[in-house]
């Protein structure tokens, strides 16, 4: 004896005379209220009257799921940038009903592994990544049974739903503003430049190519910082440290007349060895970075940034995470998993007081600090 035929909501919203869509939301009791009684009870009696035993699958996942829980994994959180991604994604979260617990991985891979294991043996609903995971396998097969989505670059090969900024695209609006302004030598500065970086290294190569096509009289003076322990990227001060090192090598060894630093942080340490050294800012030297964090507006920093929608990009996150949490729980209909969902965000420039036309007389100054150990005039 064959199968009875087992009954979708397709087949009630032909019975009923409605859409799918409005039959999955009543049976779920998702926004009843939209429709009107007569149509909430004929759908009701018709899923009845069929035999449809979806809504009591539906419950029994729903069971499966105790918590309401987001896992929120961060590399740090004393950097500006990540600690507004972090709230715009609670409070979105928070809007939906769902609570978020922060991760921590500081950058490590071993950190990383450990929090993901712990993430996988839980009853979580699901997880943001507020940049790319280290362990990108293992977060596509946890994606299998957990929705996960990453905040990242456009060109980050990942096989999960993930919302994106063109960080090259930031790197030669930056150069070509620069170069309105007059800069040919311009000085990058970074902490660690490698392959778990890659949007440091797209912002890099985009200025780089950037001034490549302003032809040999421009140029880009790379200096970096590898960050290679915990307890380093625990440091709060460290990008800022890093800003100003980097910056004072600058000053002893190039003619540079702009400097970009691979975020705000980095920037602000730039400024302060600039103006340590009797530099003004930006008669003498032009500074700006990328990301727009918040303290970049006050007054006395002035920063000029690429903003890169921080709060936007964290609230999508979560409205994407949403989304495949009811997809898994059937409460809406379910997307092909093997269809990956992005979207992307321009960079935007925003011009403060830290950047102006190139000084014509930097080499000057340098030749005279150089020589007397004193302060330009």
């Amino acid at each position: 004896m064959s199968k009875p035929k087992k009954i979708t909501t397709n087949d009630i919203a032909r019975e009923a005379g409605v859409s799918q869509s409005t039959v999955s939301m009543i049976l779920n009791e998702m926004k009843r209220s939209s429709f009107s009684e007569e149509t909430v009870g004929r759908v009701l009696e018709t899923a009845e009257r069929m035999g449809y035993r979806g809504k009591r699958k539906t419950a029994q996942r729903r069971a499966q799921r105790a918590s309401d829980t987001i896992a929120v994994f961060c590399p740090v959180l004393s950097n500006p940038y990540y600690a507004t991604v972090v709230q715009a994604i609670e409070l979105a979260a928070s809007r939906q009903g769902f609570r978020t617990v922060v991760c921590t991985t500081y950058r490590d891979m071993d950190t990383e592994l450990r929090h993901l294991a712990a993430i996988e043996d839980s009853d979580a609903a699901g997880i943001v990544f507020t940049s790319i995971p280290l362990h990108i396998q293992r977060v596509e097969k946890i994606n299998k049974k957990i929705p996960v989505v990453v905040i990242g670059d456009r060109d980050d090969l990942i096989n999960v739903d993930t919302v994106e900024v063109n960080s090259y695209r930031s790197g030669i609006a930056l150069a070509e503003y620069l170069m309105e302004l007059g800069h040919r030598r311009v000085a990058f500065l970074s902490s660690s430049l490698n392959n778990q970086n890659t949007i440091r290294i797209k912002r890099m190569e985009g200025l780089r190519d950037a001034l490549a096509k302003a032809g040999p009289e421009s140029s880009l003076v790379v200096k970096s910082v590898d960050i290679t322990t915990i307890e380093d990227n625990a440091d709060f001060d460290i990008e800022r440290k890093i800003g100003w090192r980097l910056a004072m090598e600058c000053m002893e060894q190039e003619t540079e007349t702009a400097v970009v630093a691979v975020n705000d942080m980095v920037a602000y340490g730039a400024l302060d060895a600039l103006r340590e050294k009797g530099f003004r800012v930006p008669e003498d030297y032009s500074v700006c970075g990328f990301d727009n964090v918040f303290p970049s507006r006050l007054s006395g920093i002035q920063l000029t940034s690429i903003d890169n929608h921080m709060v936007q990009k964290g609230e999508n996150a979560v409205k994407m995470l949403i989304k495949r949490i009811k997809e898994m729980e059937g409460q809406v209909e379910h997307q092909n998993q093997d269809i990956i969902n992005r979207i992307e965000y321009q960079p935007h420039l925003i011009i403060r007081e830290t950047t102006g036309p190139a000084a014509e007389n930097i080499e000057n100054q340098l030749k005279m600090l150089q020589d007397t150990g004193g302060k330009p005039t």
